[in-house]
């Protein structure tokens, strides 16, 4: 049962507002009446084994989880025959999703510095025993916040491997078309690199306005990536060069690590 704008959850969150619908629940905005501050409620109404296994994790890895590029979790609870909820950090500010639709195409500099900001936060989750892949990184889930800040959000799908080389063909899996990397479809093996080339997708649509060919259908011979200079023509070779290096669909094509792609970025900035 989803909640009501004005009921009161765990005797301590105000439900204000829906802030977006999903397939296993809604995100509301709320307030915390102990501590005066907005934060943001995500459900799960689907209450089979799996789907609250899956939700209890995702609560467990982001409470584990500090950096600056990420949202906290301050609380969890589970309503039986209700839902499970998790209380995180409320982000103001626009998902780059948004911003691409407003703004068409965004600056180079804004894009690298986006980049950065998420490529930081990929370096830690990857450092992480057990490392922790993001799996679903796209415009939707980046927060901008109005004071510039970037967020990585939503890790509904994230998978803590049990080591860096482990096949992660349990649990949900996102296939997102031209954001999802070949190796996220079916079975295989994903790992850190499946994050940066879905960064590396999500600054392509943000440079350029345009989603990328997706990754199956390149792998598969049934379509070319379209360069970046073929949307931009004007914007910076060596930024082009980066992001189609992390777009290749031959995992060790591409970039090995976020803090390679970082680099990558960094001396592009430094450039222009």
């Amino acid at each position: 049962m989803s909640l009501k704008p004005g009921s009161l959850l765990k005797d301590r969150y105000r439900i204000l507002s829906v802030l977006g619908q999903g397939g296993m629940g809604a995100v509301y905005r709320a307030n915390d009446e102990i501590l005066s501050v907005s934060v943001a409620v995500k459900e799960n109404l689907f209450l089979a084994e799996e789907y609250t296994r899956q939700f209890q994790r995702e609560a467990s890895i982001l409470a584990s989880l500090r950096h600056p590029n990420l949202p906290r979790v301050g609380d969890y609870c589970s309503i039986i025959g209700q839902g499970q909820y998790l209380i995180m950090d409320y982000i103001e500010g626009e998902d780059l999703r948004q911003r691409i639709a407003r703004l068409k195409t965004l600056p180079e500099n804004e894009v690298i510095l986006i980049g950065v900001m998420i490529c930081e936060a990929l370096s830690y989750l990857h450092s992480r025993q057990p490392p922790i892949i993001h799996r679903d990184i796209k415009p939707g889930n980046i927060k901008i916040t109005p004071e510039g800040d970037v967020f990585l959000v939503d890790f509904g799908l994230a998978k803590a491997a049990e080591d860096p080389h482990q096949a992660t063909i349990t649990g949900a899996r996102a296939m997102t078309p031209g954001y999802s990397p070949p190796e996220q479809y079916g079975t295989a093996r994903t790992d850190a690199r499946t994050d940066i080339y879905s960064l590396g997708a999500t600054i392509y649509a943000a440079l350029t306005g345009e989603i990328p060919e997706d990754g199956l259908a390149r792998i598969t011979g049934r379509s070319k990536l379209t360069p970046v200079l073929s949307w931009r023509p004007g914007i910076s070779v060596k930024l082009a060069e980066v992001i189609e290096h992390a777009l290749a669909v031959d995992s060790d094509e591409r970039y090995q690590t976020a803090a390679d792609f970082k680099h990558g970025l960094l001396e592009v900035g430094e450039i222009g």
